[in-house]
């Protein structure tokens, strides 16, 4: 009856935070208006007008078109029920997302993080987490050549996670707005947080698994 109880929960956990990273993902998209033509009143692209049309609006729209393609994407494919049904739809659109992440969403992030409007130190965090984004992509991808899936999903699921950081970011900056926070400190803690504490929960998700696995 416990197990029943804890599969239970898991389960409904994941439908509430599929549904979140949608709502997020899509209210985002909604306000892909202001960037066809650029609105340089909107807030991402505030301060931006000196150096968008340079090489910064070559990486800045795939990225947008790319982000939220990996996120959903990523929940596809980090369902186990999809992956038991239909495996060889899950190997192709496998192919497909980790391309995605190598080719566009990791390396229009690295771009985009020297030109973040929220200093230095929030710099550090976009630059590092576009690298580890591809790091988890491509060891991913290399256990699932080598036939070592349970590598392979241990990987995908860490890059699934750093993707899911900008969903986080938009859910704290939605906060400091609520909460009226005004400290300079604020946006590049919530940066470093939205990618480090969901990676770190990840990881003792697991560590307290495999001791009750071991128990």
């Amino acid at each position: 009856m416990p197990s029943n109880i804890s599969t239970n929960l898991r389960r409904s956990l994941a439908v509430v935070v599929a549904l979140l990273i949608c709502k997020v993902t899509v209210a985002v998209m909604l306000g892909y208006s202001n960037y066809y033509p650029p609105n340089f009143q909107s807030d991402f692209l505030q301060g931006r007008d000196d150096y968008f049309f340079g090489a910064y609006q070559w990486v800045f729209y795939p990225h947008i078109v790319s982000g939220p393609a990996a996120l959903f994407l990523g929940m596809l494919l980090i369902s186990e029920r999809f992956r038991l049904r239909f495996p060889m739809w899950h190997r192709r659109l496998g192919r497909v997302h980790v391309l995605n992440v190598l080719l566009v969403v990791s390396p229009s992030g690295l771009w985009m993080a020297y030109d973040t409007s929220t200093g230095t130190i929030a710099a550090v965090s976009f630059a590092l987490l576009a690298v580890a984004t591809a790091t988890c992509s491509a060891l991913g991808w290399r256990a699932a050549v080598r036939r070592q899936f349970a590598i392979h999903r241990r990987w995908m699921t860490r890059s699934f996670t750093l993707l899911c950081s900008a969903v986080v970011l938009r859910i704290f900056g939605g906060l400091g707005t609520v909460l009226e926070v005004r400290s300079s400190w604020f946006d590049p803690l919530a940066s470093w947080a939205s990618w480090l504490v969901p990676l770190i929960l990840l990881e003792l998700s697991r560590l307290k698994l495999w001791r009750t696995v071991r128990q």
